[in-house]
């Protein structure tokens, strides 16, 4: 994976030939719906101590960035999860700031292919 891009059009690729531009503008709303209260959850698991819940927002959320190609982003949240699970509060905390602007970059990438869609 390289973590360099910001978003992979093959991945985006692959997900139209297999449903179409529909499955594609289907997945990007839930992944814009939901990858907000996944790093809440992340956040909310770093400020709790519980790195149980800051796993499986990490873990959620890598899955769903991976999905759309959002390579940078699923590099981050692997990290957090990694970090998470291995229990090291401080590192979690410390990837918040890049997770954040990693989100910011996929969210601003993948709506301009959600953009593109619409044409």
């Amino acid at each position: 994976m390289d973590e360099t891009v910001v978003v992979d059009t093959d991945a985006l690729g692959r997900l139209e030939e297999w449903g179409g531009r529909e499955l594609v503008r289907n997945m990007l709303e839930i992944f814009f719906a939901h990858a907000p209260e996944r790093i809440e959850q992340i956040r909310s698991g770093a400020d709790s101590g519980s790195m149980e819940e800051a796993e499986r927002g990490a873990h959620s959320l890598k899955s769903s960035a991976g999905n759309l190609g959002a390579r940078r982003l699923q590099a981050r949240a692997a990290e957090m999860e990694e970090r998470a699970a291995d229990g090291e509060l401080d590192a979690v905390t410390a990837l918040l700031p890049e997770l954040e602007s990693a989100w910011a970059e996929a969210k601003a990438a993948l709506t301009d292919v959600r953009s593109s869609l619409s044409e």
